[in-house]
């Protein structure tokens, strides 16, 4: 939300300096102090996104964007002022304000969607979980049967929970391993995943809209 109101005040310091544009004071200082403290904030921003998506964490990822932003405002900021040192046009500066606070409303956006998405519970994007389907496929050999396929997110952890219908004489030493041998595999291809499977006999099957065993 701060990222959001800090766009709209870009936008409007944007909006008055277009129409009343003001000559720049020590433009080329300007230029280098903005240049040092970018290559700063992008290194940064690079170290935090990727550790923060490592970690799974939504406030340690939104942090780098936010300082991903600041870059690319900075790379604008440096653009306009080459420009109106160049050409002398000071409402060049203002046009590229105006720009920077578009991406800056983007930026807010999708770091917004992304957390409601978190707290909402929202389900694993489709590339993820056609992974974890592929996956149940694969690594149960044996079983009949995986229907009612179930996916969340809560802070780091991953919930994944389904049922297994395996043949009505299998063992339950057997079924044991067989659920072993797909959490072993979930857990290697989704980290922090908290899995849950129902196993249940050969009459429980839906024979459709479940996940084919190969």
């Amino acid at each position: 939300m701060l990222i959001l109101v800090a766009a709209f005040a870009i936008f409007r310091e944007a909006y008055h300096g277009f129409f009343a544009p003001r000559t720049i004071a020590a433009p080329i200082e300007g230029l280098l102090v903005n240049a040092g403290a970018s290559v700063i904030n992008g290194l940064w921003a690079f170290v935090l996104v990727r550790y923060g998506k490592r970690w799974k964490s939504p406030a340690v990822v939104a942090d780098g964007r936010h300082l991903w932003a600041d870059v690319l405002s900075s790379f604008a900021v440096v653009v306009g002022l080459a420009l109106v040192v160049w050409t002398g046009k000071l409402y060049f500066d203002s046009v590229l304000a105006m720009l920077v606070a578009v991406n800056i409303l983007w930026a807010g956006w999708k770091l917004m969607r992304e957390s409601i998405g978190g707290l909402m519970d929202e389900a694993l994007p489709e590339e993820t979980l056609a992974q974890v389907r592929d996956l149940i496929s694969r690594h149960a050999d044996g079983a009949l049967e995986a229907h009612d396929l179930r996916t969340r997110h809560a802070g780091r952890a991953t919930f994944i929970d389904f049922h297994l219908v395996v043949p009505g004489t299998m063992t339950v030493s057997d079924s044991h391993a067989l659920c072993d041998q797909i959490e072993a595999a979930l857990r290697a291809a989704v980290d922090n995943a908290i899995i849950t499977i129902h196993v249940e006999p050969e009459e429980k099957a839906k024979h459709h809209g479940g996940v084919p065993i190969v």
